[in-house]
C-alpha cells in the first residue's frame, strides 16, 4: 500500500514539473552560478525544458540531456547521478559519474556556450510503470575561484514496464524435472555383421539426471530391415540405474545369409520409472555394418604345354561372382619369364551372379628355350573396399623353332619343277602336231560322210 502511495506521488510530481519545466532547478538554483537552458533544443531532446521535455525511453535506456548555462564558471563540470531509492527505483544501479567542457552551440544567429549534460540510464527487467525524479549533481569551481555544487532533478517518466494496478503475473508452475535415458555407446564384437553368421552386440545406456536414479527399466532392439535377428525375445531387464550412472546390455544378433551388404539401422528402446513411479520412454538409433562374404571363383587357368620362340600365344581367363555383393576392380597380373607383353589386365567391376573374362596375349621370346615358370596374380576389392589376392601359378615349354627345309634339285622353294628349255618347246611342238592331226584326219571324216549322203 505504501509503495502504490509513493509511485502515485511520484507521478503526480513528474506531472507537475512536466507543466512547470524547469521548476525544481530553478528553486534549487537561485542565486547559483549554473541554470537549465529551458529555451533551446539540443540533440536527444524532442521538446525543450519550456515546453514540457521528458527524457526518451527505448530499447531498455532512458536518455537524459541536461544543458546547463553558466556565466561565472568555465572550467569543466564533474556531474554525478542519484538514482533514488532502490526498492522502487526502475534503473540498474552503477556508478554514474563523468565531467563536461563547455562547449559552443548555434541556434541560427544565435551562439550559446553551454554545458551539455548526457546519461543513457539502463532500465531494470521487472520496471514498473511511473514517473521517476533523477538527481544530477554538478560540482565546479567558478572564474574567481570558489567551489560549488549545485543539484538538478530531472523526471523519467516509464511505460513500457510493469503496470502497478495490474493484476499480478501468475507465478510459474513447478515442474518436476525427468530424468533421461540414451544409448552412449554401442560396439560388435569383430566391428561388422557377417551374413549368415552371429556375434555379440554390447549397447551402453546412461542416466542422463545428476540427481535421480531410475527403475523398471526394460530394454529393447528392433531392426528396421528384418534382415538382422536377436537372441531370445530382443529384451532385457534392469532394476534400477542410479544418478549418472550407467548400463551396458550385451546380447548375440544373427544376420540372415540373404541380408544386403550395408549399413543396417536398428532402434534401442528403453522404458523405465522414475521414483515416484511416473513412466517414461525414449529410444535411440544405432546402425551396423553388413556384410555379404565375397565368393569369387574362377576357371583354371593354362598356358599350352609347348610354345614356340617367336610365337603369339593367346590367353584368356574368365571370373565368376558367386557372391551377394559386388566384386570391384578385378585385376590379373602376369609375371612370367620368356612371355612378354601380359602385363597387367584389369576385368574391373562385376556384379552379382554374373561373370566377366581378361583376354590377353603374350608373346615368345625367341631368345628364350625351356621349361619356364611364373604366376598370374588375381586381385580384388569387396563392398568396403577391402583387398583381396591370389597367386596362381603357370608354366609351359618353349621350344626352339625349326628352319626352314632345303628344296631338292630341280624344284624351286615355291615347288615347280625346273626343266631344260629346248626340252619344253620340244613338248609344246609335238603337242601341236597332234592336235592339227587329229583335226585334218576329223575334216576329212566329216567330208566323206557328206559325200556318201549326196549319193544316196
Amino acid at each position: 500500500m505504501k509503495k502504490a502511495c509513493r509511485l502515485a506521488g511520484l507521478l503526480f510530481l513528474c506531472l507537475a514539473f512536466s507543466a512547470f519545466p524547469g521548476l525544481a532547478a530553478k528553486a534549487a538554483s537561485m542565486g547559483a552560478p549554473l541554470s537549465i537552458d529551458s529555451g533551446h533544443l539540443y540533440e536527444g531532446m524532442e521538446r525543450s525544458y519550456a515546453e514540457g521535455y521528458l527524457p526518451a525511453v527505448s530499447g531498455g535506456k532512458a536518455l537524459v540531456v541536461l544543458p546547463l548555462l553558466s556565466d561565472s564558471a568555465s572550467g569543466p563540470l564533474a556531474v554525478s547521478v542519484n538514482l533514488g531509492d532502490p526498492a522502487l527505483s526502475p534503473f540498474v544501479y552503477r556508478n554514474y559519474q563523468q565531467q563536461f567542457a563547455k562547449k559552443s552551440f548555434t541556434f541560427g544567429k544565435e551562439t550559446v556556450e553551454c554545458y551539455l549534460v548526457q546519461f543513457s540510464l539502463e532500465l531494470a527487467k521487472d520496471r514498473v510503470n511511473g514517473c521517476y525524479p533523477v538527481t544530477f549533481t554538478a560540482s565546479g569551481v567558478t572564474d574567481s575561484g570558489e567551489p560549488f555544487a549545485q543539484d538538478f532533478t530531472v523526471y523519467v517518466s516509464i511505460s513500457d514496464g510493469i503496470d502497478p494496478h495490474g493484476a499480478p503475473p501468475d507465478p510459474e508452475p513447478k515442474t518436476h524435472s525427468q530424468p533421461k535415458l540414451m544409448v552412449t555407446a554401442y560396439k560388435l564384437e569383430r566391428g561388422y555383421l557377417a551374413a549368415g553368421e552371429s556375434t555379440a552386440l554390447s549397447v551402453t545406456v546412461r542416466n542422463t539426471s545428476s540427481t535421480q536414479q531410475v527403475k523398471n527399466i526394460k530394454l529393447s532392439f528392433t531392426a528396421e530391415s528384418g534382415e538382422i535377428w536377436p537372441e531370445g525375445t530382443g529384451a532385457t531387464y534392469c532394476s534400477r540405474i542410479g544418478a549418472g550412472g550407467s548400463y551396458t546390455w550385451t546380447f548375440a544378433v544373427a544376420v540372415l545369409p540373404t541380408a544386403q551388404s550395408r549399413p543396417h539401422p536398428a532402434t534401442i528402446t528403453m522404458e523405465y520409472e522414475d521414483t515416484r513411479g511416473q513412466a517414461y520412454s525414449a529410444s535411440d538409433r544405432i546402425v551396423l555394418q553388413v556384410r555379404q562374404p565375397v565368393r569369387l571363383e574362377y576357371e583354371e587357368p593354362s598356358l599350352p604345354p609347348r610354345v614356340t620362340q617367336g610365337d603369339t600365344v593367346p590367353f584368356t581367363m574368365t571370373l565368376m561372382n558367386l557372391g551377394k555383393s559386388t566384386v570391384y576392380n578385378a585385376l590379373l597380373k602376369f609375371e612370367i619369364p620368356g612371355l612378354a607383353g601380359g602385363g597387367s589386365v584389369l576385368v574391373g567391376t562385376i556384379p552379382p551372379g554374373e561373370s566377366l573374362a581378361g583376354t590377353t596375349n603374350f608373346r615368345v621370346d625367341a631368345e628364350a628355350l625351356g621349361e619356364v615358370t611364373g604366376t598370374l596374380t588375381l586381385s580384388y576389392e569387396d563392398d568396403y573396399g577391402e583387398r583381396y589376392e591370389k597367386e596362381i601359378p603357370l608354366s609351359t615349354t618353349i621350344e626352339k623353332k625349326a628352319a626352314a627345309p632345303t628344296p631338292p634339285s630341280g624344284v624351286d622353294k615355291d615347288g615347280d619343277s625346273r626343266l631344260p628349255g629346248w626340252l619344253a618347246w620340244a613338248g609344246g611342238a609335238v603337242l601341236l602336231a597332234a592336235a592339227a592331226f587329229f583335226a585334218i584326219r576329223w575334216y576329212k571324216q566329216k567330208k566323206a560322210m557328206e559325200e556318201d549322203e549326196m549319193r544316196l
